[in-house]
């Protein structure tokens, strides 16, 4: 897109002049700047209208269909808000011999009210003439205005207007009646300003804004003015009115605003100062942008004088002592700025706009500006000696402009895809804005923050991606796309993911080898790829300007193993990893199934990482035998050690296990106990020699008693030991009456732990024998403690025999008891008992319950009941029930044992 294009202004060559664009931001450039409000532009249908190009304007009113514009010479033109005139309907009013003043449309729009220094107060119909009239005065008026209701019937179609008094003009029969409201003085200046709102009329003179309340005919109050009117005076730069809603007045003179809110009800009354400040330009037009419930906006258009000899705007402190000097080297400056009142005198500046290009004369002064708006339709007009400009509010399209013309690219890119559907057409649409902020930044050479921006603007759509991979390669920034570059929705040519490959591969290998890992083979051409790596790995070999040449060159090397990988040339991916040491090889040759390849470097593959390639041995163990391995790493005794670990662990191995043996007790030792009591594989005499050889006490004490040789187990761990605790465990363990009168004799030479022995043995030897195995020209520490404790643990032993001797006898004698009970109870048999087999009752009875025959029954004292046919019958069937045992408790007990 042409940079030209953004630079585009609404005023027209002509206008400009090559003098850029209409507005500038008055702000410092270290400083955000305010976004403008407005757009300027000329209205459209000037260039038809003749007059344009040669009137000298002298004032402005507006209405909601009409601009009414007066000229020095006397002539009122009505045109439409696009400046175009329909002068065959509504001709040029011709109402005044010299320049209209002053010029103010009636609430309808079908009236015109002008003055001028012809002392002449006429109002002219625009289509309608019953109202138009002349009134001649003896003054020469200084403002005028309607009364809201002036067109209606019995209104009195009033009007006033202000010189030094202010007179209420009232339409009786044949002519106006003139009504004195305000008489001023000298001192008090001209009313430079009137306005009428409902039933208040406002009007401004140099003693200061007054407020007039018809019906009780009475002034409600009084602003004073808050600047120096000698030094500016009201005649250069006059007063202006603005009503807005809820009888609240605006009042702009010289440099201060002032919003005067009237309260109360009618005849109750009165003026409450809500806001009054300064700002830094001379007012000649006010009016407000309107905003939810409360909150308002207020436009501003005024002059701002630059130079050395003129008055600063907040202080009105000079030498000078009028604005009229005319040898001044003041320069006018044109601006608008939009304000929102905060406090008493407070406000925030939301705009601020210089309207350069405009053509003023080295002596404009305030009162040749005018400044009116529309608020409801958002248009505002500013009308100087010779141009009219209509003030637009900022559209997307324009916003856009200004935030990319100022580097504000977040707030502008978020404007475009807010309003995507309606710019989808213009310069201004989401996707260029997207490539303007992207070139912006890389004119910036800000490539890093370009690249992050790229997933926001490219999104799904590949040929913004493309093209961005395109302008990214031009500005030689390639290898900033590698981390936001899409792989997939939406997936790119090739080409785009091959520029970025390359760009990398000669300017950053680490990203390069991360983007061959990382990215499909599929995006993009390998082979090409491999033939460029292969060359720049030629070339660094070659080359002395590189640091840390062999670093790259394994990067490099690492990232061809991948690409070989991709063209599924596994002997030279192999190769090329094997070399590197890369303990990814692992992972290769586990998910390409290549053990076959490699099987012959097992001992290159242990020395990468001996535990994955003992994993890789186990789990490809049908393609290698142990006995295999063992040879490749024979000279390599750890590395047989880990491999004989994890084979056994799988119970795999066992021809090595006395090889195992001894490689755990040359290497390993503390794991050479648990290995012997875990495997039965090895050859315990060997390794019990083995362990003796080399003075492994606890290794040989274990083989001795695996052997069942405890009584040399038992008097190594007493000799070597020499802690008698360990060997009576032993003895426990083992429970073995021989062996504690064997340990009895070993320990008959080692005194210190004899009494130890006795207290740890009486529960297992018989006191006296403890006692025949005591030496007698011994001195035996404690003995006699170790004596008392024997005979006192035998003596409790005995009675604890003797009262669960007791105890049995006793539950014996209470268990007889309740059998004998048991058996002497009686069984009841009654007309409803069955028999425990066949279910039917014992007896046979009638309807009456009577019974008619009773069969021979068996009772059982377990309370069971069986006819005696039944019985026998049953007991005939099994062969197996003792005679006099119930047969239900047989089945019982049948199924209780099942």
């Amino acid at each position: 897109m042409d940079e030209s294009n953004d630079k585009e202004n609404e005023f027209g060559d002509s206008f400009l002049e090559d003098s850029g664009d209409i507005t500038r931001t008055t702000e410092d450039e270290d400083e955000a700047p305010l976004e403008p409000r407005f757009k300027y532009e000329r209205l459209e249908g000037e260039s038809t209208l003749p007059f344009m190009k040669t009137a000298t304007f002298t004032s402005i009113d507006l209405h909601d269909k009409f601009i009414a514009i007066g000229t020095a010479s006397g002539l009122i033109y009505i045109l439409d808000h696009h400046g175009y005139g329909n002068f065959d309907s509504v001709p040029p009013l011709k109402p005044h011999r010299c320049a209209v003043s002053k010029l103010k449309f009636d609430e309808t729009g079908s009236y015109i009210l002008s003055c001028a220094n012809d002392s002449k107060l006429v109002v002219s119909g625009i289509g309608n003439d019953k109202l138009c009239c002349t009134v001649n005065i003896q003054v020469m008026p200084k403002s005028i205005c309607f009364s809201p209701d002036f067109i209606r019937q019995q209104s009195g179609h009033c009007f006033i207007m202000g010189e030094r008094n202010l007179v209420l003009y009232e339409k009786r029969l044949f002519q106006y009646k003139a009504s004195n409201l305000y008489s001023g003085s000298e001192r008090d200046g001209f009313i430079h300003c009137c306005s009428w709102n409902d039933n208040l009329i406002a009007f401004t003179n140099d003693t200061g804004t007054r407020v007039y309340e018809r019906g009780t005919e009475k002034i409600l109050t009084s602003v004073q003015p808050t600047h120096d009117v000698d030094r500016v005076r009201s005649s250069r730069c006059p007063p202006k009115h603005m009503w807005m809603s809820e009888n609240t007045l605006v009042i702009g003179w010289a440099d201060t605003v002032t919003v005067l809110k009237i309260k109360g009800n009618e005849g109750m009354r009165k003026g409450e100062i809500h806001h009054i400040f300064h700002v830094s330009m001379f007012i000649s037009g006010i009016s407000y942008l309107p905003k939810n419930g409360s909150d308002y906006e207020l436009f501003l258009v005024g002059l701002q004088m630059e130079g050395e000899d003129f008055d600063d705007c907040a202080s009105v402190m000079s030498t000078m002592t009028t604005l009229t000097a005319m040898e001044s080297s003041a320069t006018a400056i044109l601006k608008t700025c939009v304000i929102r009142p905060l406090g008493l005198k407070d406000y925030e500046l939301q705009s601020e706009d210089e309207i350069v290009n405009i053509r003023l004369s080295t002596h404009t002064l305030p009162y040749m500006i005018h400044g009116l708006g529309i608020p409801y339709l958002s248009t505002y007009f500013i009308l100087t000696t010779k141009q009219i400009i209509m003030a637009v509010p900022y559209g997307p399209e324009d916003g856009i402009k200004w935030r990319l013309q100022y580097k504000l690219y977040t707030e502008a890119f978020e404007m475009a895809k807010e309003h995507a559907d309606m710019l989808a057409k213009t310069d201004v649409s989401p996707k260029k804005v997207g490539r303007k902020i992207i070139e912006g930044y890389l004119e910036s050479k800000k490539a890093r923050v370009a690249a992050s921006w790229l997933s926001s603007i490219c999104g799904d759509c590949k040929e913004e991606w493309e093209w961005a991979v395109d302008r990214f390669h031009d500005a030689k920034m390639s290898t900033l796309l590698g981390d936001v570059l899409p792989d997939s929705k939406p997936r790119l040519d090739p080409s785009a993911y091959e520029k970025v490959l390359l760009a990398s591969l000669f300017n950053n290998v680490k990203l390069f080898r991360r983007l061959v890992q990382t990215w499909s083979p599929d995006l993009y051409m390998t082979s090409t790829i491999i033939d460029q790596t292969q060359w720049r790995i030629q070339q660094i070999s070659k080359s002395e300007d590189i640091e840390d040449v062999e670093e790259v060159e394994k990067i490099l090397m690492d990232a061809l193993a991948h690409l070989y990988l991709y063209e599924r040339k596994y002997e030279s991916a192999l190769k090329i990893l094997m070399i590197c040491q890369d303990f990814q090889i692992f992972n290769v040759i586990d998910k390409h199934q290549l053990f076959d390849l490699v099987k012959d470097q097992i001992s290159d593959l242990m020395n990468i990482n001996s535990e994955r390639a003992l994993r890789l041995l186990l789990d490809n163990a049908d393609s290698v035998e142990p006995s295999f391995v063992m040879a490749k790493i024979n000279g390599q005794p750890k590395l047989q050690l880990a491999y004989l670990t994890k084979l056994m662990s799988r119970n795999e191995g066992i021809e090595f296990a006395d090889k195992a043996v001894q490689l755990y007790a040359d290497h390993e030792k503390k794991k050479l106990l648990p290995f012997l009591k875990k495997n039965v594989n090895y050859n315990v005499t060997k390794a019990r020699k083995l362990c003796s050889d080399r003075g492994f006490v606890e290794e040989t004490i274990f083989l001795l008693a695996k052997s069942g040789n405890h009584y040399e187990a038992v008097k190594m761990m007493v000799r070597e030991y020499k802690n008698i605790e360990k060997v009576i465990a032993y003895c426990k363990d083992q429970n073995d009456r021989d062996l504690w009168i064997h340990l009895l004799e070993v320990v008959a030479d080692f005194p210190t732990h004899f009494s130890q022995l006795i207290i740890e043995a009486s529960n297992c030897l018989d006191p006296i024998l403890i006692m025949d195995k005591l030496p007698d020209d011994v001195d035996i520490p404690n003995l006699s403690e170790a004596l008392e404790k024997l005979l006192t643990d035998f003596t409790n032993y005995v009675e604890l025999q003797q009262c669960c001797y007791d105890s049995t006898l006793n539950d014996l004698h209470v268990l007889t008891n309740n059998l004998m009970l048991a058996s002497d109870k009686s069984v009841s048999v009654s007309l409803m008992t069955r028999c425990s087999l066949c279910s039917q009752v014992i007896m046979n009875t009638g309807q009456d319950m009577i019974p008619r025959k009773f069969n021979d029954i068996k009772v059982f004292k377990c309370g069971h009941i069986f006819h005696l046919t039944c019985s026998a019958s049953e007991i005939d069937r099994r062969q197996m029930i003792e005679d006099g045992i119930c047969i239900a408790c047989s089945d019982n007990s049948d199924h209780v044992n099942v």
